[in-house]
């Protein structure tokens, strides 16, 4: 009797671990609160799984196993270890139950393998289940006609529940082929439910068949049948793994044959000219590509998606130059300048962490290195660009863009929704992820892996001009102020005539992909240095260039002598944490930003009210405002990274009051790209202000936060 209680209660437990992960399957139905909790529910009602079956861990080297004893043991181990990461990657994500253990792990590690291990757990309850059937049912006393006709009803149902396996696309999950969930917010509740109960069915009934094979002494024919059964099952399985692994070619998005192919046709100036020719005059053998000359429409059509209104499409005219087919390399970079500021260390590495000066200097060492005339002066006035020199020289942001596009006329020179094997970006979030989030089945590019720092020169194919790493890797300097643009100026336009911020193009690799779009204009004032922000050189191909263009732009580090403001938005509670840490530090005023209208406390409603708001550029109202804005020299300000730039509160609290003269300095946190665009959202609406170093914390930071926040206070010049 006591043997039969335990046995139950065994049997108990084993439902309420196969609710709770039904439930866990479900989360658009109970929301991310009920999840985490659901999922704590779970790891407890697991461990006392095992406590009950601890004698089964001691009899494990004990006896002989056979087919049927060696199948449950392994799946056993299996489906634990899958619980076991799927319980830790979660609570190192959790923002509810358990806050504390944010930080556990690297979010890189974490999401993926929370998803991946979630999915087997899902997989391998079904089969353990199903092993067991035979023993469980071994006391029903059925007929033969009543097990033919469960077993064709557990086999229609089985084959619903794969359909429903593969139409949802679990098997991406299992091989870590999607970096976060993707579901259906239209379905009903009973409709998650019944399908993923279906689906568990055809792993229940998959398993079941294998124990029944297992534990025939003959192979009759019903046993051959099963074993066939469990053959196809397995060979679709087998299909979906080679599937998965290795996608076709058209799953790609590009056609490998084109990459060598001249662009449409533009209208030149002069004579057409090789695109392939490298020899300037002065015999300069450096592997520079000629640009021809020609006229292109340069910024974006009102039509293109995620367009920024200071992409204004307007035909310019230019001169043939020559252009370096690859982003300036740390090998090259260190030779040239005697140093290597660059974050992630490797020679064939785009140099980064350059600012403005630093690439106009090194472009004047690579002049003389070559024995070219220097085109710039550096004073302390300024810089002087002489427009004639044949040295090298940073390109126009006209140049950059003639250069880039290559004759296209769409978002990104590769005439598709740019790719991953196209290029490096944050692959998770593709071109229009944003609006399409919880259903990507209608993106032209689905999300995938991202590389999480720079790439060798030459990883992704070519543009039409033999130009490499135009979109992704390192945002790439122009000389050119940022400003309206002059859509009636003249050929060769060299930017606006005075700012305080440079132009920089093509995104980086932990960029969105709306941000490598080759109209979209990033700024940022002469000396930002950031992990994703490097160069590539040009030189004049036109002797017939005069003039000289002079930049006075000068900016300086926060001073320690101002009043600071520490002023902050936050949803989650991180970013709320670095403030209330940086404020701890320094005895600081602090200010949090709050809205008439707060965002919704679901996630995932409230990713929809962000990428809506950034989407049409909204500006929320808030509900305080500072009254005393002209008594602080220095704004700590900080935020949540979303899609990849600031949330628009913050765009709100920048234009309600005046900066010149004062010196923002920013903070944000991120679930892993950093700050993404979000420092030249920042530059472009206080474009009077100084920026200062800033400082990009993982959600909370961890135990690591009040020693980084230290070291960029220190870094800005903040006493503490």
């Amino acid at each position: 009797m006591q043997k039969e209680k335990r046995l139950n209660i065994r049997r108990i437990v084993d439902v309420c671990m196969t609710v709770l992960l039904l439930c866990l399957m479900a989360y658009q139905v109970t929301g991310e609160a009920a999840h985490e909790w659901t999922g704590i529910i779970m790891t407890a009602v697991v461990i006392t799984h095992q406590i009950l079956n601890r004698k089964w861990y001691t009899a494990l080297f004990k006896g002989k196993y056979n087919a049927y004893r060696t199948l449950t043991a392994v799946m056993d181990l299996l489906l634990i270890t899958a619980m076991f990461f799927t319980a830790f990657c979660g609570m190192a994500m959790s923002e509810y139950a358990v806050p504390f253990l944010y930080w556990t792990s690297k979010v890189f590690f974490v999401r993926p393998t929370h998803l991946a291990m979630n999915h087997w757990a899902f997989l391998m309850m079904g089969l353990h289940l199903g092993l067991h059937v035979p023993v469980m049912t071994a006391r029903w006393k059925l007929k033969e006609p009543a097990k033919t006709v469960i077993t064709v009803v557990c086999s229609v149902f089985g084959g619903l529940g794969l359909w429903l396996f593969l139409k949802n696309g679990m098997q991406n999950y299992l091989f870590f082929r999607v970096p976060f969930a993707i579901l259906d917010y239209e379905k009903s509740a009973w409709q998650v439910f019944a399908e993923n109960i279906l689906i568990l069915g055809f792993w229940v009934f998959l398993g079941a068949q294998t124990a029944v094979f297992c534990l025939r002494k003959k192979n009759t024919p019903k046993s051959r049948i099963a074993l066939s059964a469990c053959g196809v099952a397995v060979s679709v399985l087998l299909g979906c793994v080679l599937i998965t692994v290795f996608p076709r070619r058209d799953d790609l998005n590009y056609d490998p044959s084109g990459w060598g192919a001249m662009p449409e046709p533009v209208q030149t100036t002069d004579q057409p000219v090789s695109v392939q020719q490298t020899v300037a005059a002065g015999d300069v053998q450096d592997g520079f590509v000629l640009i021809p000359a020609g006229s292109f429409s340069m910024g974006s059509p009102e039509t293109e998606n995620w367009r920024i209104d200071d992409e204004v499409q307007h035909n310019v005219t230019l001169s043939a130059f020559y252009i370096d087919p690859y982003e300036t390399t740390q090998q090259d970079y260190e030779r040239a300048m005697g140093t290597n500021p660059s974050e992630f260390s490797g020679k064939d590495l785009p140099a980064e962490n350059i600012s403005w000066l630093d690439a106009i200097l090194y472009a004047n060492a690579r002049s003389t290195e070559a024995g070219l005339t220097p085109a710039y002066t550096v004073t302390a006035d300024g810089v002087s660009w002489d427009r004639s020199a044949n040295g090298y020289r940073l390109p126009t942001e006209a140049e950059w863009e003639y250069a880039c596009r290559a004759g296209t006329t769409t978002p990104f020179n590769t005439e598709t929704s740019i790719s991953t094997q196209e290029a490096n970006y944050w692959g998770s979030y593709p071109y229009e992820i944003e609006e399409n989030y919880f259903n990507t089945s209608v993106l032209e590019t689905k999300p995938s892996g991202s590389e999480g720092q720079t790439m060798p020169i030459g990883s992704y194919p070519a543009n039409a001009f033999g130009l490499y790493e135009m979109h992704g890797n390192v945002n790439e300097w122009c000389w050119d102020y940022y400003g309206a643009y002059n859509v009636s100026g003249p050929a060769d336009p060299t930017g606006a005539a005075g700012g305080t911020r440079h132009i920089y193009r093509g995104g980086g690799w932990n960029d969105f992909a709306k941000n490598l779009r080759s109209a979209y204009r990033a700024a940022g004032q002469a000396d930002l240095r950031s992990y994703n922000l490097g160069v590539r050189l040009v030189r004049n191909a036109d002797a017939s260039l005069t003039g000289v263009v002079t930049a006075t732009e000068q900016t300086q580090l926060a001073s320690a002598n101002g009043r600071v403001l520490i002023a902050f938005f936050s949803w989650g509670g991180n970013t709320r944490g670095i403030a209330q840490e940086t404020q701890r530090q320094t005895g600081a005023d602090i200010f949090e930003i709050t809205l008439v209208e707060p965002y919704s406390s679901d996630y995932n409603t409230v990713l929809m009210e962000a990428q809506r708001d950034q989407h049409h550029q909204a500006r929320p109202e808030l509900a305080e405002h500072v009254e005393n804005m002209d008594d602080y020299d220095v704004i700590l300000l900080g935020y949540p990274n979303w899609w990849a730039s600031i949330p628009m509160p913050i765009a709100s609290f920048l234009e309600s009051y005046d900066f010149t003269g004062k010196t923002i300095i920013p903070f944000c946190s991120h679930g892993g790209g950093r700050f993404g665009q979000s420092l030249t959202a920042i530059a472009k609406l206080a474009p009077d202000a100084n920026m200062g170093i800033g400082l990009a914390i993982n959600y909370s930071g961890g135990s690591s936060m009040p020693g980084n926040v230290t070291a960029w206070l220190g870094a800005n010049g903040i006493e503490n």
